[in-house]
């Protein structure tokens, strides 16, 4: 199941808050950014797909 952009900002907003625990391992903040890197990604690619969109919509509204 892909996640909707709210649905990772949301996942990077629980990620944040663990990576701030002072009691968090190595580990646990090594899978928490990796994680969080992963999403970042996917969040800017949504981003950039959508801006094609509108610009495409913008596009075809000239003609």
């Amino acid at each position: 199941m892909e996640l909707s952009f709210e649905q990772a900002m949301a996942r990077l907003d629980e990620l944040t808050s663990q990576m701030e625990k002072p009691d968090i391992t190595l580990d646990d903040s090594m899978n928490c950014y990796k994680e969080a890197v992963e999403l970042v990604n996917f969040c800017k690619k949504y981003l950039e797909d959508a801006k094609l969109s509108v610009e495409k919509l913008e596009k075809q509204n000239e003609n």
